[in-house]
């Protein structure tokens, strides 16, 4: 036990020292291809981020395979590309397992013989790796190392590992090991993003449990201190007796709490840019830690949920089916990565607990080693600006510049004088005095320097004089902080019917570590007391609860505890002072058919504020009709304001034979009187809405929701309430198919704003999903279709250079200026040129858009009449399969709706997704006689900070497969393509390059594991535009498979490239054509060995080599071991 026990934590300590920073969703996996369709996974996959690569680790067009995601199957031409790696994510295992009391293995057919007892297990058992012992060990690690003479060495690793088991007969083990370093990936601000839950180990006895790794540290027991921690560290847990418990854990953080409102846009879905806490528009939030309410009510994530978040972007998209209006309010509570300095965090916990009484004790420390910095470098004198700034974040600012040498990869600036102020200036002279210079947004007209353009490798300031600018060369210092709370609660019920409960907690927090200044606002007190009491016996219950709490004003935790509408409930803007608060409610009710509360709450700000709120909500049930009520009045005081706030709620539904009719009223009346002026503030509002609806069906099944809304919203204007806007709403909610065969649902939700002073909106949502399977499955086709209103980001990016081989494009100076121009970056055909990656930055410029998507797959699959005769007979040799998607998104001016998919508007066209594949088999998955006709067309259009781009393609392809005798097969392939690109600002970049292509092969197969292969390709590629290029390209090759009866495998090519090119080579559209190759002769040849060491280690080689005329040879090897659990 004990040597299993040292194993483990070793190979766990080992891991996590290295460990990187990506999902553990991601997989990537790489084959072998002796058939057509690949079974490459288990459960469904998510269908984003989906990638097949071939033997060179090229990107395989998407119109080149076929992808069932709910079955995981691939299906790609074998003969072309013979080994592929596959890159994807899958969905979380609580989304995908199956849910199930028993295994559907131990269930035995019906017998009458009764005598055999079975018991609930299955008898086949899973042959264990001895390497783990009788540890349950499910996964695999790998380890690589590539090298060659364009190119760094790189090691590429890979671990997904599962472990479970005993380690004796009282110590179990859970581990859960994931670390991937794969290539950097493009899209966000970050080159990785932390995606926590990803490693843990994990030892439990029945009087203790260890963990260590990835850990979500929570407590949801203690009134003042709630918290949800995602951190990497430590955990111990202890029973000391049968009543007595404690929990003790350390850790590094990752992710510091934040919280962003923002108010919805009529008729905008997003994305809504998330602003961090510094109005930092740089933010990668922590995965799932963010929790959403819209109007005080919790938010689903999810594609079939409420909304959509892109972690690396920090951007939230709201789904169709919650349509988004002006007078939505949104509080974002989340965790994001700050790594300033190192940070950590202690959090320890003590309960015991009798059979009437417990009492609990917290303790929560976070805090930065302020020695310790990270992602910003301190020096003698920043530090003295932050021991000067105490708690004002105003005062954090220092100069950016520091001195530097010439780096055609870097920005760099030099000293001027523009009068008397000594200036920066932009400068690519080597021989001037440079600097790096960092530039922060300070407000409009309250900085000295203004954006002048942006090239690839950033954006360029220039000086426009003191207030005429918004940026100034300085650098935002961020301070360490400390964050303490100690809290201990108690409970006593001395019965069923009595409650007492009381929590104490002091807070000690510390805005900056560097300053004693204003470090008398650090600490502060806080306390409740609560009393519930039940009284009767009989079916009607009366309750009371009674409670006070006490909040020093210096009081704070980490994540604070008040709901998230806290202020607005109580009519509150930046309170000072102690809060007392008192609460009272009183509650009658019958079973669940009824009840009814009231409540009474005070609450003060010492010197402050004073506010009464009663409360009162009912709810009754009598035979079929249903009521519901809820009224809450405000009345409250401050020292600038005196308020009242009605609030009221009332819902009636009834219930037919199938059927059921209701509706609601509700209104909130606001008003803010300023003392001074005894005006209405402008905060004030008031607004009445009415709801009527019918329903037709069950919720839960199939049904139909038909109703209309009605609401009016009051500001104040010149002193008195005034109508704003007068809101329509029609809305259908329905599943009107749901069977095996059969699903049809719609959603639709059509509004209409009349405003006062602004134009009137118009907004329509819209959904409909149908799925029909026809004849037994013989047809079957797939439609969604969507609309609605967002919002399109102008991107911009930049371009930062990596390690060859770790990124994907490569820079070709076309105009020989040595300067990195955005058209001069193209996505690199071979790895080893591929020393570029492009990052997002992020979008603060949208344009309003019109969004109409559709999706479709259809298929026809005869293959059942196959025993048939005459023409079914024939037909089912046949199988036809077509997907299609189309996602156009339009300029929204003034209220126009962009219904149609397909219709396509020239000067309103802002971004456009449009695929079509049609694939037509005959004899599929056969050797003789088996033709596979695809046509497929594509049109992209991008928008970019720098222009629009349109890409659109369009191919016509036969490939026919026939084995000619028992050892010869037969391949041809032909196709016509087209590939034009258009961009708005960059005329080198513009081409129209249409292609011919024919490409014969014979097969030699001596045997399934030996075959030896001849290949001749001939392309004919011109370019109808601007300079009219032309390429006819001949390549000649051979290839050679061989695999042992000792699972050695051995695959070799060669090719030999014969380019007569007509045009300058050193264009964008010449390394389209070529492919990243020469003119004249070019050589490529590759070598693949893979050897099965034992049954769960296997030994795999790759080499890769080129050669072109004038350049030299080219070599790229790799050696990868994988180990198979």
């Amino acid at each position: 036990m004990a040597k299993k026990l040292f194993f483990c934590i070793c190979l766990f300590l080992g891991l996590v020292s290295n460990a990187q920073t990506i999902s553990k969703n991601f997989r990537s996996k790489t084959y072998t291809l002796v058939k057509d369709t690949i079974q490459f996974d288990s459960v469904n996959i998510n269908s984003q981020k989906f990638t097949v690569l071939d033997y060179q680790k090229n990107k395989i067009p998407a119109t080149a395979y076929q992808v069932n995601f709910i079955k995981a199957q691939l299906i790609i031409n074998a003969k072309k590309y013979p080994i592929i790696t596959i890159e994807y994510f899958r969905f979380p295992d609580f989304i995908t397992k199956t849910y199930q009391e028993f295994d559907e293995k131990i269930i035995v057919p019906d017998t009458k013989n009764t005598q055999k007892l079975y018991s609930l297990t299955t008898n086949k058992k899973k042959a264990q790796s001895t390497i783990f012992g009788d540890l349950d060990a499910k996964g695999n690690i790998t380890r690589g190392l590539t090298i060659g003479n364009n190119q760094n060495a790189v090691v590429n690793s890979s671990l997904d590992l599962t472990l479970k088991g005993n380690l004796s007969k009282d110590i179990t083990l859970k581990a859960n090991i994931f670390d991937t370093n794969i290539p950097l990936q493009e899209n966000g601000y970050s080159q990785n993003i932390t995606d926590f839950d990803r490693i843990f180990i994990e030892f439990e006895h029945k009087k203790w449990r260890v963990k260590a790794g990835d850990l979500d540290l929570k407590n949801s027991e203690s009134y003042f201190m709630p918290f949800t921690k995602k951190v990497a560290g430590i955990e111990a847990a202890a029973n000391l007796s049968e009543r007595t418990n404690m929990l003790a854990s350390g850790a590094i953080v990752r992710g510091k709490f934040g919280e962003y409102r923002f108010i919805g846009k009529e008729g905008n879905q997003g994305p809504y840019k998330i602003i961090g806490p510094n109005n930092q528009a740089f933010l990668i939030i922590v995965a799932g830690s963010e929790s959403l309410f819209l109007n005080g009510r919790l938010l689903k994530r999810g594609e079939t949920k409420d909304y959509t978040i892109d972690y690396n972007t920090s951007e939230i998209r709201f789904n169709t089916t919650l349509p988004i209006t002006n007078d939505m309010r949104f509080h974002l509570d989340y965790q994001y990565s700050d790594r300033n300095y190192t940070r950590f965090i202690t959090y320890e916990k003590a309960s015991y607990n009798s059979d009437n009484f417990s009492v609990n004790g917290y303790f929560y420390n976070e805090n930065d080693a302020k020695n310790q910095p990270i992602q910003q470098q301190l020096s003698d004198e920043h530090k003295q600006i932050l021991a000067n700034a105490g708690n004002d974040t105003s005062k954090m600012y220092a100069n950016s510049a520091y001195e530097d040498s010439y780096s055609e990869n870097k920005i760099l600036y030099k000293r001027i004088l523009s009068g008397n102020a000594e200036v920066f200036e932009h400068s690519t002279n080597k021989n001037d005095q440079l600097y790096t210079v960092a530039f922060t947004f300070v407000g409009a007209n309250k900085g000295a320097y203004a954006l002048d353009k942006t090239i690839a490798l950033g954006n360029i300031y220039k000086y426009v004089g003191i207030n005429s600018g918004s940026y100034n060369p300085v650098i935002k210092l961020v301070a360490p902080t400390k964050s303490q709370t100690y809290a201990i609660n108690t409970t006593y019920q001395p019965s069923e019917k009595t409650r007492f409960f009381s929590e104490i907690a002091v807070s000690n927090n510390d805005a900056n570590l560097f300053s004693s200044l204003d470090d008398n606002q650090n600490k502060g007190l806080a306390a409740k007391i609560n009393w519930k009491q039940l009284y009767g016996k009989t079916t009607w219950k009366f309750s009371t609860d009674i409670g006070y709490e006490f909040l020093h004003q210096y009081f704070a935790t980490e994540q604070g505890f008040d709901a998230p509408e806290f202020e607005r409930d109580w009519n509150i803007v930046n309170p000072t002072g102690n809060r007392h608060q008192i609460n009272t409610l009183l509650t009658l009710s019958k079973e669940k058919k009824a009840y009814y509360t009231y409540g009474f709450n005070l609450m003060s700000y010492t010197g402050f504020y004073n506010g009464i709120k009663h409360n009162f909500n009912s709810k009754n049930t009598f035979n079929k009709t249903s009521f519901s009520t809820k009224i809450s009045l405000l009345n409250n005081t401050s020292t600038i304001e005196k308020n009242s706030f009605l609030r009221a709620k009332g819902k009636i539904e009834h219930s037919l034979a199938k059927s059921w009719i209701g509706g609601f009223l509700n209104l909130e009346s606001n008003e803010r009187v300023l003392k001074a002026t005894q005006q209405l503030n402008t905060l004030s509002h008031r607004f009445k809405e009415y709801e009527t609806y019918i329903g037709i069906g069950d919720s839960t099944k199939t049904y139909s929701k038909l109703g209309f809304n009605y609401r009016t919203n009051d500001s104040i204007r010149n002193n008195k309430f005034t109508n704003i806007n007068t809101r329509k709403t029609f809305y259908l909610h329905s599943k009107l198919l749901q069977n095996t065969n059969s699903n049809l649902s719609v959603f639709t939700n059509y509004r209409i704003t009349n405003n006062t002073f602004t134009n009137n909106e118009k907004a329509l949502n819209s959904k409909i999903i149908y799925r029909q399977k026809l004849f037994q499955n013989f047809i079957n086709f797939n439609s969604v279709y969507e609309t609605s209103s967002g919002n399109i980001a102008r991107q911009e990016y930049v371009y930062i250079k990596t390690e060859p081989g770790q990124g994907f494009y490569t820079w070709i100076d076309y105009n020989n200026n040595g300067i990195k121009e955005f058209n001069e970056f193209e996505i690199a055909i071979y790895k080893d040129q591929a020393t570029y990656l492009r990052v997002a930055l992020p979008n603060l410029t949208y344009i309003n858009t019109q969004r109409a998507k559709w999706a479709q797959v259809f298929t026809v699959n005869p293959s059942q009449w196959a025993n048939k005769n005459g023409l079914k007979k024939i037909v089912s040799h046949f199988y036809n399969q077509t997907h299609f998607i189309i996602n156009n998104e339009q300029q929204r001016t003034n209220n126009t709706f962009n219904l149609n998919p397909f219709y396509i508007h020239k000067t309103k066209q802002l971004g456009l997704n449009y695929n079509l594949k049609n694939s037509l088999y005959f004899n599929k998955n056969l050797q003789k006689y088996s033709a596979i006709f695809t046509y497929a067309t594509s049109k992209n259009n991008q928008l970019y900070f720098i222009g629009s781009q349109e890409n659109n393609t369009k191919l016509h392809q036969l490939e026919l497969i026939h084995k000619l005798s028992t050892f010869w097969i037969f391949d041809f392939t032909t196709n016509t393509s087209t590939n034009k690109v258009v961009t708005e600002n960059f005329a080198n970049q513009n081409y129209q390059i249409d292609a011919f292509k024919i490409a014969p092969k014979f097969t030699f197969e001596y045997s399934k594991n030996h075959q030896f292969s001849f290949f001749y390709n001939y392309k004919n590629k011109e370019n109808k535009m601007v300079n009219f290029e032309i390429l006819k390209q001949q390549k000649i090759g051979s290839s050679y498979f061989y695999q042992t009866k000792k699972n050695t495998l051995l695959r070799a090519e060669i090719n030999l490239f014969l380019n007569d090119f007509t045009g300058n080579q050193n264009t964008p559209v010449a390394y389209q054509m070529l492919e990243g190759l020469q003119a004249g002769k070019n050589y490529t040849w590759s070598a693949i060995i893979q050897k099965k060491i034992n049954s769960f280690i296997n030994l795999n080689f790759n080499y890769l080599g080129r050669k072109s005329k004038n350049t030299s040879t080219i070599h790229t090897g790799s050696i990868q071991l994988r180990a198979n659990f």
